[in-house]
């Protein structure tokens, strides 16, 4: 089935951009974004679609590090470790 490889290699190159699907993904999906996108490479690879399979896990990759970006949070003073007191002991 070549022509199937063709089809399905144009619809991959002429869908959206993988970081514009990953946003809108995390927008539409919220935290289920990546398993949604799992799910998507997993069904791929199981029906033989290479491509399709290759590009969900980039999509994946690239939901993971996005929302592992905003599982950080964001350095303050307040919240630094540098800020709790030691104790100190005189015993030895």
């Amino acid at each position: 089935m070549p022509d199937a490889a063709i089809d399905e290699a144009t619809v991959i190159t002429d869908g959206a951009d993988e970081p514009s699907l990953a946003r809108d993904m995390i927008e539409v999906h919220g935290a289920e974004a990546a398993t949604v996108a799992r799910a998507n490479a997993r069904a791929a690879a199981l029906g033989g679609q290479t491509l399709r399979a290759k590009f969900w896990i980039r999509v994946l990759g690239l939901i993971q590090k996005r929302q592992a970006g905003k599982a950080i949070p964001r350095w303050e003073p307040s919240n630094s470790l540098l800020s709790i007191p030691v104790p100190t002991s005189t015993q030895g």
